[in-house]
């Protein structure tokens, strides 16, 4: 059987005794069932983890004994997502979970001209996020941003690599056609696409016009398609 991986964001390196917080032990205990000395493995979502032993376990506080602590490489390829926010905010959940297991780096929400809807549950995006990390057996948790104007990001410092993805007539090259390596960029826009200007501010700064396929793709399903081909094309340790 696997050992269950929880996050604990205040993971302390090289420690015997650390108390889990109310969330991982009520998991871990309540719904888990586990006693003492069961093993655990913990997260900080930065990249180190641990096992762990249960060494007290009651309703107020848990205590664990840790123990093989260690660090994960980071990435070579770190992807942000930059993606519209959406009329149905369960397909947005939807696609941070899926991009989540899959590996992104971070979550940039953007405001673009056609966005329908900007309301935006940091909360609850958070926690999904969380969970998929912890689904995934992962160590590493995206950088989750508080959304922006489409303008606002265009004028941040070029990454490495970076795309627009979008369904207006022009010469898009296959995103599959391109490596990725190290700080790379998606721009998905909202229903509807981006506009003809916002294209152009893109491009103009820098982004390479892409297309996902030869259908037409829905933000969500087109969000989960652009990271898979970028992750996948990146190069491995």
């Amino acid at each position: 059987m696997s050992v269950p991986l929880f996050y604990e964001p205040g993971l302390p390196e090289n420690t015997h005794g650390f108390q889990l917080t109310e969330a991982s032990a009520h998991h871990c205990v309540q719904v888990l069932r586990k006693v003492v000395g069961d093993t655990i493995e913990l997260t900080d979502g930065k990249g180190n983890a641990c096992i762990a032993t249960l060494l007290s376990v009651n309703k107020k506080q848990t205590i664990v004994t840790t123990q093989s602590f260690r660090k994960s490489p980071a990435p070579t390829t770190r992807l942000t997502l930059c993606t519209s926010l959406l009329k149905n905010s369960q397909r947005l959940e939807w696609l941070l979970e899926k991009v989540t297991e899959m590996g992104i780096t971070e979550i940039q929400p953007i405001l673009c001209e056609r966005t329908e809807h900007t309301r935006f549950r940091r909360d609850r995006m958070e926690g999904i996020l969380i969970a998929a990390m912890i689904q995934s057996k992962q160590h590493f948790l995206p950088a989750l941003h508080d959304p922006i104007r489409l303008t606002q990001l265009l004028a941040l410092p070029s990454a490495a690599h970076q795309w627009i993805a979008h369904c207006a007539p022009g010469n898009q090259q296959p995103l599959s056609e391109y490596k990725a390596f190290g700080f790379c960029r998606i721009l998905i826009g909202p229903e509807g696409d981006f506009s003809d200007t916002e294209i152009s501010l893109a491009m103009e700064n820098k982004y390479l016009p892409v297309s996902l396929g030869n259908t037409r793709l829905r933000t969500e399903t087109a969000g989960m398609v652009a990271t898979a081909l970028i992750l996948n094309q990146s190069p491995k340790i």
